[in-house]
Order: C-alpha cells, then structure tokens, then sequence
C-alpha cells in the first residue's frame, strides 16, 4: 500500500515509479515500511530496493508493542 491505497506489486522498477510518482514535489519524502510479522524479509528489501530506485533516501519503520 502507498498512502493507504492498494498497489499490485508488478516488479520493483514498477514499485520505484508508484513512489516516485507518490512523492511529487515533496522537498524532504519519507517512505515509511509498516510491515507486520507475517511479512516476509524479501518483501521488505523489495520496498528498500524500490525506494531506492526512486532516489528516496529518508526510509523509517514502524513497530508495534507485544500485547
């Protein structure tokens, strides 16, 4: 998901281009991985990867607290 909209994920040039593209004419974008236990350690380098690609350089995660 980019900004809360699914995107069907077709490569990660394709993905580089949905953040590039997401991102505009933002002066300082921050992609923000948000992926939970059940993704997978490839996912991830994927959205790395795309970012990247997409010269998106500020990348950040978020985690939740055990319950």
């Amino acid at each position: 998901m980019i900004n809360r909209n699914p995107i069907a994920f077709r490569g990660v040039e394709q993905l580089a281009e949905e953040l590039k593209r997401t991102a505009g004419t933002l002066k300082a974008p921050v992609v923000v991985v948000s992926a939970d236990a059940a993704a997978t350690h490839q996912a991830v380098v994927r959205v790395m990867e795309a970012s990247r690609l997409a010269g998106l350089t500020q990348l950040t995660f978020t985690t939740q607290s055990a319950k």
